[in-house]
């Protein structure tokens, strides 16, 4: 969560854990645009929008794929293998939180969920998109404020719940987005409560998404780095 809110590399090494028995099969689907699978026909499901958020998500999850494709890199990374032990666990729910502020939204003629993913999906574009805009980038401010006002009035949505993957992509790109700003507390927080999947099969593909995640935040940093080092020897030649 730390490398995510600072867009700084990860303290720790990153490992990679397998599953040391069968998982059991959910109705909780864990497809995001960061996921291996980019179909999500048959999958989502919504009241009113569900071609809609399909669209975004495709779109999201293509653009994924575009920019490890221009940066000639994989998600699969060799770390070392650890076996993840699923404890036994109790049944409980903790209700999701709302944003600072902000009250939860209940009218069923507004569309907070798909505007959550809007927003979401308007600055993941840009930050992908443009060599010189981060997450953080004031370009990305306006939509950064739209995202935490429909987010905060969607948060009680049982979406959320039954697509974990989605949620978790949300929660990377507002935490990242909230660097240097007051929400940012919020934010972690939030990714710390419910952004994580308590059994083994959600937290592998949770880990995954992060690992994902980061390794696009690290490209990034690459990439000012190297127009920084141009723009300096751009400089350096114009003095000479």
């Amino acid at each position: 969560m730390v490398a995510v809110l600072t867009g700084k590399p990860p303290r720790f090494p990153l490992v990679q854990y397998f599953v040391t028995r069968p998982i059991t099969t959910r109705t909780i689907y864990r497809e995001s645009p960061l996921s291996d699978c980019g179909v999500f026909e048959g999958i989502i499901t919504h009241p009113r929008y569900q071609t809609e958020i399909i669209a975004i998500l495709k779109k999201m999850w293509h653009l994924t794929q575009d920019f490890e494709s221009r940066h000639r890199t994989t998600h699969f990374d060799q770390h070392p293998l650890i076996p993840f032990h699923e404890e036994p666990r109790h049944p409980y729910k903790t209700p999701l939180l709302t944003l600072p502020l902000l009250s939860s939204c209940h009218n069923p003629t507004h569309a907070h969920v798909l505007e959550t993913l809007t927003v979401a999906s308007s600055i993941y574009t840009l930050t992908l998109s443009c060599p010189s805009i981060d997450f953080p980038s004031p370009q990305n401010s306006a939509s950064f404020s739209q995202l935490c006002s429909a987010f905060g009035k969607s948060s009680h949505e049982e979406f959320w719940e039954r697509y974990p993957g989605v949620l978790l992509w949300v929660l990377l790109v507002g935490t990242a987005a909230a660097r240097g700003r007051e929400e940012a507390a919020f934010w972690m927080f939030y990714m710390a409560r419910v952004g994580y999947f308590s059994n083994a099969e959600g937290w592998l593909m949770g880990s995954a998404a992060v690992t994902r995640f980061l390794r696009i935040q690290g490209l990034k940093r690459e990439g000012f780095s190297g127009d920084a080092s141009m723009f300096g020897t751009r400089v350096q030649g114009g003095e000479g």
